[in-house]
Parts: structure tokens; sequence; C-alpha cells
């Protein structure tokens, strides 16, 4: 496998992903310098892998403007993480039903999925893990990897990836649980780690979907229900995770549910309210970034149309516009609001 992961096809194409991803990077990003010494790292990288010596290095701690911290990987290192992908993808079981994962749908197959169901069914289940990427145990990792993969190298590289170390100021600090975020290598990790639950849902009488940690289950009486939350619960306690009790709802359809975004219930589909909310709150944020700063780049036009799109589209030329006229209306008029409420007052 190691033979694979350094071969030229595997890293020219992680190559291409990095340029891509990192192509707007700040002109002090180390990418820069990888790119532009490449035909000297490339070989350098090839043959560590091939040895068994490559190592991650520490990852960076950075606060962002709006005071989210986040821990990023150096370009090499992002580089051979989706080297790694590329190469696992093939041998790590993934369900269908697992729709995050390239080649499975994404989150509009597994809405409209949902929404052809429903009718069938009478009671549902939507939950979600709570903390899966930081709970997620690196022993009980390793040792499920361990039964697909048998190259050491390969596996000393995702134990390196798993178990990290962050550093800032000066000061480094390991991680000794969970999986990195912004990581090429975690959907397809977390996909994994979830897949003996995909299996045991795989039942007949039961629609079942998952995107990443988000896990809906729709049955036909309120027994089988009972017995999928049972095998959730089994599944979950197996893994040391716990479901999400905020954000989860087991009962019947009719009382409506929300998944991925999106409020399902038998007069149809239409936007969630916490994500009509989060829309509003972020579309006055950057109406007041605008305001104060009229000479820089204006975004909130784009970010509008890209949400408009991520509400309307995939759900299917058959299927009306989820926002209806109603509910466009209201929409509109809850920014024209927050927008005016931050407007200034006008003298006189």
């Amino acid at each position: 496998m190691r033979t694979t992961l350094a071969s030229d096809a595997v890293i020219d194409q992680a190559y291409q992903w990095l340029c891509q991803q990192r192509r707007h990077w700040h002109a002090n990003a180390d990418v820069w310098e990888l790119r532009s010494r490449w035909q000297h790292i490339k070989p350098t990288i090839q043959a560590e892998l091939l040895n068994g010596t490559f190592r991650f290095a520490p990852m960076a701690r950075v606060t962002k403007a709006d005071g989210e911290v986040i821990h990023i990987w150096s370009a090499r290192d992002a580089l051979v993480l989706k080297a790694l992908t590329i190469v696992l993808a093939p041998h790590l079981p993934i369900a269908k039903s697992c729709t995050h994962v390239k080649g499975n749908g994404g989150a509009k197959a597994a809405i409209r999925a949902v929404r052809d169901e429903l009718p069938n069914y009478a009671f549902v289940m939507r939950t979600d893990v709570k903390g899966y990427y930081e709970h997620i145990d690196h022993h009980q990792m390793l040792a499920m990897l361990a039964e697909h993969i048998a190259d050491r190298s390969v596996l000393n590289l995702l134990c390196q990836a798993m178990h990290r170390t962050v550093t800032w100021g000066g000061l480094y600090r390991d991680i000794e649980s969970g999986i990195s975020r912004g990581c090429p290598l975690s959907p397809l990790l977390g996909a994994f780690f979830l897949h003996k639950l995909d299996a045991a849902m795989d039942k007949p009488g039961l629609f079942y979907v998952r995107f990443m940690d988000d896990i809906l289950v729709l049955a036909p009486t309120r027994w089988k229900l009972k017995h999928a939350v049972k095998t959730v619960n089994q599944q979950l306690d197996n893994l040391n995770l716990a479901k999400h009790p905020d954000k989860t709802f087991i009962g019947r359809i009719e009382k409506g549910f929300d998944f991925l975004g999106y409020r399902f219930s038998r007069e149809g589909l239409s936007v969630a309210p916490a994500t009509l909310k989060r829309f509003i709150e972020k579309t006055a944020r950057l109406y007041e970034q605008e305001q104060r700063n009229p000479q820089g780049v204006p975004v909130l036009g784009a970010y509008v149309r890209r949400w408009v799109g991520w509400v309307c589209g995939g759900l299917g030329e058959t299927q009306k516009n989820p926002l209806s006229e109603r509910g466009l209306y209201i929409l509109l008029l809850n920014v024209s609001f927050c927008l005016s409420a931050t407007e200034p007052a006008q003298p006189g």
C-alpha cells in the first residue's frame, strides 16, 4: 500500500488538490514555498513515504477574526493526508447510507431520499453524536483500521495524524483523542468509524440515512422505532459515544423534524427555523461590515446568492421551491428588517 501511496499518480493528484484548496491563502503561507520548490520536495516526500520515515509536523493554532480557534496542517502534511485519503477510500467499508462520502450523493441526496420516503412511514428518530470528532477514541479507531490495512507504515501515518500535536506561542499540546477538523482524511475516518452502526441499521422495514454524525431513522410502527433506537444506542455505547440530548427528536412525523438544515413535515419541505435564524444573523453582520468599510470587497450579495442556491439546489426538477411564496416573502421581510435595524440614524 505504501508503494501506491508514494506513486506519482497519487502524489500528483494530492498536489493538484492542495493547489486548488489553498489558492487564495496569504502570500506568506507555506503552500507557496512548496509550490515554488515542488520538483525538489516531491521526491523527498515520496522517499520518506516509501521507507516509513515521514513525520507530521505540529499543527499551527490560529485564531480567526471572529474569535474562532482552528488548527491548521502544514502544506506538506495536508498533501500527504490527501494522498492517504485517496489510497484508503477503496479499502475501507463505507455504507451507501453514509451520504457525506464522495460518490454517495452528499447532503442533497440525503434530503431527497428522506423527502421521497416520508409518506411510507409514521415515526422518526433524528439525532447526532455529541462531540463526534472530538470523542473518537484513537485506540478503537486504530484497531478497526488494522482489520482492513496490513501495511504497518500506513497505520503509523494514521496514528500520527490522530495523535497529533498543536503548537502556539512556543507551547506544545498533544491531542489524546478525536480527529482534526478541516483535514481531508477526517470525513473518510468519520464515515468509517460508524460503519458498524450503518450495517446494523440495514434492516427491512426501516429507512436509515447518515450524513457524518447526523443520523435519521424512519419506521412504520412505534415498536420498530423502539428497536431501532435501542440498536443505535448500543452501537454508540460500543464506541464510547452518545446521542446529543439537545439535537435528538423521537416521535411521530406529524410533529415535524429538522435534518441537515431543512424542516420536514407532512405539509412539505421548508427551511429549518434555526437555519433561517443563522442566515439572518450572518446577513446583518456582513451588511454592517460593508457599511463600516465601503471600499472593501462586497461579500453580502455573493453570500445571499450562495445561500439561496444552497436552499433551492439539488432538490430535483419536479420539486417545488422549498421556500414557498409566503416563506420567501417572510424571509425577505426578516432580512430587510434586520438590515434596516443596522442603518445609522439620519440627522434631522
